[in-house]
């Protein structure tokens, strides 16, 4: 517990917007009686993504208890303050409990509030009594949460009325469920059918051949395709008939034989990894794994956007070994070296000459490492609060959290995640453009996903649980629909 004496907890905005409830909930009313957990958030932020599954297991552990954890989407970009976007990340990761939306920062400014992910245990009695800055550990959290429970029971004034909060309806029954990424041989296409924690297979044509996981839903379970499970999924790869999956719910890199269609773990313990190294890289099942987030084939190495670590791992298809590569580690904008430049959440990978293209979302940046010279360089994008929707120069351009990146000749292809956008970089002339999409998200809502298909593009319009085929010689937008066969 804090040292410091406890403080009345203010009260929430009597008009905020609320998600998950089906009225304003109250803290000194509706609440009053039980130990809340205050979640501070935002949804682009990875950390607080890592929150999410502690949370959700706290929730199961103190169900039907004076237990009522609430979410406060404090935004960062300008994109995550719209609260049909907030609810549809709620629905993305499977939040159940309520969350109120605090797009000015009101609810945050009231509890002085300072980092994301913040967590706040108030207490039976409406007082604050707890602050946990960054990634709570749910033994640590459970324990503080019961002390408080016990607390109140010996005062007697625990509530014995359940908050009836009716969170809102699942995801619909439609066929993509934010797909976040896709990827593409010269025989079949993959798309990661993220919130259905599935990997559909499907010819160039859309037919669809193959389903690997899904049907038990999110889990974590090798085996052949029906039988196997996945929490998350989003890049993937194919190396010598092997499809890798960048399982990131799992912090696993899992492996898909094509020939077999059967699921093996190749990486990772299915616990998220503290540490921004490889302990024994040989031993790569013993290797935590921090939110893989995209993977990209360069030789037999196979390389690992960490979004969770700020890095590039490296997996050795021969050897079998693991571990990371680019990136210190530090969350930041930092040019220079591998191992002295620094990375923030990368979440997109691509392969143009001797360059990995990088889409380092939290900082709104593209960024390219130079396989032969071992450096880290920016083609455009400035800092972690530098963001925007500037086209020209790239010097002058600003994007909103980029999840992904393609490219096609001399041009890159920019998923300008929360623009709403794809942009071009022409890599001659160092010049931005928007090529597809206008900003109004009924066009394409948070596209997370790019690959080039010949002269083609292939879009994951993630919120809009389609798939779009983009074509920068005539400007087309058309439907890519996978078709079960009958």
């Amino acid at each position: 517990m804090s040292d410091s004496a406890p403080v009345h907890a203010p009260e929430f905005p009597v008009d905020a917007t609320w998600i998950n409830a089906d009225r304003p909930l109250r803290l000194h009313e509706d609440l009053r009686g039980h130990v809340v957990v205050l979640d501070f958030w935002t949804y682009c932020c990875i950390n607080c993504l890592h929150t999410l599954p502690v949370l959700s297991r706290l929730e199961q552990e103190f169900d039907e208890q004076p237990v009522a954890v609430i979410g406060v989407h404090s935004a960062k970009f300008v994109t995550e303050r719209d609260p049909r976007h907030i609810a549809m990340a709620v629905q993305r990761y499977h939040v159940q409990h309520p969350v109120v939306v605090d797009s000015e920062h009101d609810v945050w400014q009231s509890f002085a509030v300072k980092a994301w992910p913040t967590v706040l245990l108030v207490d039976a009695e409406g007082r604050v009594r707890d602050e946990l800055r960054g990634e709570p550990d749910f033994v640590d959290l459970h324990g503080r949460v019961q002390a408080l429970l016990t607390e109140a029971r010996e005062k007697g004034i625990v509530s014995d009325r359940p908050v009836d909060l009716r969170p809102d309806p699942t995801l619909d029954e439609q066929f993509l469920a934010f797909p976040g990424k896709v990827a593409a041989d010269d025989e079949r296409i993959y798309v990661a059918d993220s919130a259905h924690h599935r990997v559909i297979v499907t010819d160039h044509e859309g037919r669809v051949r193959t389903v690997v996981g899904g049907v038990r839903g999110v889990g974590n379970v090798d085996g052949r395709h029906d039988t196997a499970a996945f929490n998350d999924p989003q890049g993937m790869d194919v190396v010598d008939g092997t499809l890798y999956v960048a399982d990131r719910g799992n912090h696993l890199l899992r492996a898909v034989d094509l020939d077999l269609m059967w699921v093996r773990t190749v990486a990772g313990t299915g616990e998220k990894g503290m540490n921004r190294g490889a302990l024994d890289p040989s031993k790569p099942l013993e290797v935590g794994l921090r939110s893989p987030w995209d993977v990209q084939t360069v030789g037999h190495h196979l390389l690992i956007a960490m979004a969770g670590s700020h890095q590039i791992w490296l997996y050795d298809t021969e050897s079998q070994q693991v571990g990371a590569w680019a990136g210190s580690g530090v969350e930041n904008h930092v040019d220079g070296p591998l191992h002295e430049a620094a990375l923030a959440q990368p979440s997109g990978l691509a392969l143009l000459g001797q360059w990995l293209i990088v889409a380092d979302s939290e900082v709104s940046s593209v960024r390219a490492i130079d396989l032969h010279e071992n450096k880290v360089e920016t083609v455009v994008g400035k800092g972690l609060f530098d963001f925007g929707d500037v086209d020209g120069a790239a010097a002058d351009v600003l994007l909103q959290h980029p999840l992904d990146v393609a490219a096609i000749g001399e041009t890159l292809y920019v998923a300008d995640t929360y623009n709403h956008k794809i942009k071009a970089v022409d890599l001659r002339a160092m010049e931005v453009r928007t090529v597809f999409g206008t900003g109004d998200p009924d066009v394409m809502n948070e596209p997370g996903g790019l690959c080039a298909v010949g002269e083609r593009l292939l879009v994951a319009d993630t919120n809009n649980h389609r798939l779009l085929w983009a074509d920068p010689r005539d400007g087309s937008v058309t439907p890519f629909e996978p078709v079960v066969a009958q």
